[in-house]
């Protein structure tokens, strides 16, 4: 069972597979302006107040809101497309993607961390994050609870009910698992080490430029003569697919920081799959949540006090 129930809204479209990536990136456009907008508001609304200067008032509070109003967006755009929400628990036969979820994330950065090990590579330069040395267990502890309380929904709301959920109403399942995983590996993985909740600048402007290229390609492609004509109004999308993937490899300086990113685009990987097997946003839930505390986890244990990039 998964995500798409009725495809009714893309049956107008003679291309909808290309109106679906663009209204995709239009949907994370829209989560990222209003993370934006919200954080202007708070900033200029709270001033020097340092209550919210402070990161569990002021983070934990500014991130209920962000993540209410992304309730509200996709409840209204999961009501108007048909689109199921993933809200109910998955039944005995979906079990085993419930576990698939956790050990998944688990063996790739155990993996990563004794990759790490054996290259001279510490973890928490991959992850961005640091722990002082002879830090409580309580305030990390604080902290990563906080942060899952926002990153999860957010994550789940994003990755499967906007982008997986749209795609899943054009194609099949297992066609929108790969899109999902394509189109989030790019948009959702963040510069600063692991997955964003939020798309950067640059990767919003990336996912556009590909949108746009694919969508002039074919429809260009509706008024040229030959089929060697209609393949070249696809070269300008396949060419830009072509430098992300240049370009990210060339920007992986180790082997533990390569299977960091392919820790990161499994994750999201196996999200989709699950989400789409279980019809259901609890195993997606469980596989951020056991790559988000696995990554806090072994900085805390084994790199405490490690300062690295």
């Amino acid at each position: 069972m998964s995500l798409r129930t009725k495809r009714a809204p893309f049956d107008r479209y003679r291309h909808p597979v290309a109106v679906s990536v663009a209204l995709v990136t239009a949907l994370l456009i829209g989560v990222f302006l209003w993370r934006r907008l919200l954080w202007r508001t708070v900033s200029v609304a709270a001033g020097p107040d340092p209550l919210f200067g402070s990161v569990l008032v002021g983070g934990l509070l500014t991130g209920s809101v962000f993540l209410a109003g992304l309730v509200l967006l996709t409840g209204a755009y999961t009501s108007a497309l048909g689109i199921d929400r993933g809200v109910a628990l998955p039944d005995r036969t979906g079990l085993p993607a419930v576990g698939l979820a956790v050990v998944v994330p688990l063996a790739f950065v155990a993996a990563t961390k004794l990759v790490g090990v054996l290259t001279d590579v510490p973890y928490n330069s991959l992850t961005k994050t640091a722990v002082a040395a002879g830090a409580s267990v309580r305030p990390v502890a604080l902290l990563a609870g906080l942060g899952l309380l926002i990153s999860v929904p957010t994550l789940c709301l994003v990755c499967q009910v906007l982008v997986q959920g749209t795609f899943a109403q054009v194609v099949d399942g297992t066609e929108a698992v790969v899109l999902t995983t394509l189109v989030t590996g790019f948009a959702m993985t963040s510069t600063a080490g692991g997955l964003a909740t939020v798309p950067d600048r640059g990767k919003l402007a990336g996912t556009a430029l590909f949108a746009g290229l694919l969508c002039a390609g074919v429809y260009a492609a509706d008024y040229a003569d030959g089929e060697r004509l209609r393949a070249l109004g696809y070269v300008p999308a396949a060419l830009f697919v072509a430098f992300v993937v240049v370009a990210g490899v060339a920007s992986v300086d180790s082997i533990a920081g390569g299977l960091f990113a392919v820790t990161q685009l499994a994750v999201l990987g196996i999200a989709a799959v699950t989400s789409d097997r279980t019809g259901s946003l609890l195993p997606p839930a469980f596989a951020y949540a056991t790559l988000l505390l696995a990554n806090r986890l072994v900085v805390f244990v084994f790199e405490p006090g490690v300062q690295s990039w």
